[in-house]
Order: C-alpha cells, then structure tokens, then sequence
C-alpha cells in the first residue's frame, strides 16, 4: 500500500475525529477499488493515497465515500466550464495564478486557512468561470497533498475589498448554485468556517438571499467582521499564519502568489491526465441524486441544496 505516513499527532486527530482505523486502510481502500471496477459509467483515479484521501474526507463511512467519489466525477463531467481545458500555461490561467486569488496558508495545527481576494480583476478581462476554474484546480491540489487539509478541515477567509457591481454582475442564479454544488458534493472537505472581511452592504443583501441555498449547517458557519470588529478575527485565524498584509505574522501576498503559482504548475501533467476520467451517463445503471440535476446534454437544472 503506497501511502503517506501521518505524524503521531495527525494520527492520533484521524483516529479520534474521523473514525481512522490504521489496520483496516488497506481492506476499505480494496473494497472501493472494487466498487469502482463495478460502476460501468464510472472512469475513477484508484491509487491507495487518492482513495484513502476520499474514506478520510468521509470520515471512513464507505457508502458516503461511493457516493462522494460518484459526484465528484459526475459534476466534473457536466461542468466542463470549470473542469474542462485546466492547463496551467494557458494564458487565462496565468493571469488568474499571478494574481493571487485563492492562497491556501498552510497552519497544521488547525483547520488550513484558504484565502479567496477580488483583488483588483478586471470582469471584462478576467471571468468568474475562469477564477472558479483555478481555485477548482487548487482545491484538488489540496486534496491530493495536503493532509493536514484533508484532515484538520479549512477555515475559508473572504476578502471583498475591491468588489464593486461589475464583479456582482457575473454572478448569476446557476452559477452560484454550481459553485455551491461543487462545495458540497464535489470535494470530502471538512468547512469549518467562513470569514467575510470588508464587505460591501450591497453584498449582505446578496448573502442573505444565498443562505437558504447553502443549508442551515454551512451559514450557520459564517461570520462577517465590520471594520470596527476586524481585530475579532484575530481570535478565530491564528495572527501567526495571516498574510503580512492583513496585520500577521505568517508570509507575504506576493510569497504565498509565487509559491502556488509554481504548485500549480508543476501539476501541469496531472491536470492533463485529468481529462481521462469522468463519468458516462449513458452507461450509468442507476439514476443518482447528482446526475438528476443535470439534462442529457450536462445542462444545469433547478438544484435544491439541503
């Protein structure tokens, strides 16, 4: 069984929090390889450390671990706008990566801090798609290494200071519920909370109208600081790890852009491998919640987020 090995104190988060029991990785690993072969409509990465990253995101349930593995291949699929054409060099891509829009900051000890700026794009150069797409890639990155991440959970930090209506404009009723869709049943992540950091009024009122798209479980986790109550977020995000430019201690913005610009493409390989799995609906044996919210063609239809 090719796999990381965890530190003592990783191992010991695993076995309390999310049910790891080490003897029996390798037979739940073997028993998902299985069910994979089985799945006609179903072309599935099946290396022990991928598999195993899928049980602990799943907290080792098995059912849900299938059931995970089918979405994830199933809305990748019927996204192509955020799965299709990740090439790391492509020039779109390029200018998202060096602008240092999604930055996870790596703690250890807690939950990874995931840090999303607007920074100052251009919506009629840059596109949402296109900033979903890399943060999409990055998030994969994420699932594939880090386990800390995968284990400890991710604490996302939301800084809207140059958000203005042209951003806004963008975003529209199905592409938020895809993007919701992605967060929930795309990836076995452990969200343990969201921090929005200058936001305009006009976005609270667009927050609210998306909280009942969310579920009460992931709003109840969100928590908006005004600039008179920033230094409370000192108390949620350890001052230790936060970017220099929001009064911590941890690296740079143009460090942390630098340093998941060359992560990101050094998987130029992995990502191009990428576009040989997926899901074929048309061999699929039996209909799934997923696979519902999508027509014969991948088009997006009314989705209900519990």
């Amino acid at each position: 069984m090719k796999v990381r090995p965890l530190s003592s104190e990783l191992q010991s988060i695993a076995i309390k929090e999310i049910n790891e029991v080490p003897g029996r990785i390798p037979q739940d690993i073997s028993h998902i390889r299985k069910w994979i072969t089985q799945q006609p409509h179903l072309k599935a990465r099946t290396d022990d450390q991928w598999l195993l990253n899928f049980l602990r995101g799943c907290k080792f349930s098995l059912d849900r671990t299938k059931e995970m593995i089918d979405s994830f291949y199933t809305i990748r699929s019927a996204t192509p706008e955020f799965f299709a054409n990740r090439d790391p060099f492509l020039p779109e891509t390029q200018r998202i990566i060096n602008l240092g829009l999604f930055l996870p900051i790596d703690v250890q000890e807690g939950p990874t801090i995931i840090l999303h700026r607007t920074a100052n794009v251009d919506p009629s150069e840059i596109s949402l798609v296109n900033v979903i797409k890399v943060s999409l890639m990055i998030s994969d990155i994420l699932l594939n290494e880090d386990d800390y991440c995968i284990i400890n959970g991710q604490r996302f930090l939301f800084d809207f200071d140059t958000l203005n209506v042209n951003h806004i404009l963008q975003v529209t009723p199905s592409l938020c519920k895809k993007g919701f869709l992605c967060l929930k049943n795309v990836y076995p992540g452990k969200p343990k909370g969201f921090h929005l950091i200058n936001m305009p009024p006009i976005f609270q009122s667009l927050l609210n109208l998306g909280k009942p798209i969310m579920g009460k479980k992931l709003s109840s986790r969100i928590i908006v600081y005004s600039k008179e109550n920033i230094h409370s977020l000192y108390e949620d995000i350890p001052i230790s790890v936060l970017p220099v430019e929001y009064g911590g201690q941890g690296e740079t913005l143009e460090e942390l852009t630098l340093k998941w610009k060359r992560k990101v493409e050094s998987y130029r390989n992995w990502f191009l491998e990428e576009t040989q799995y997926g899901c074929d609906e048309s061999k699929r044996i039996l209909r799934s919640h997923i696979s519902d919210q999508f027509g014969a063609e991948g088009s997006f239809r009314n989705l209900a987020i519990d």
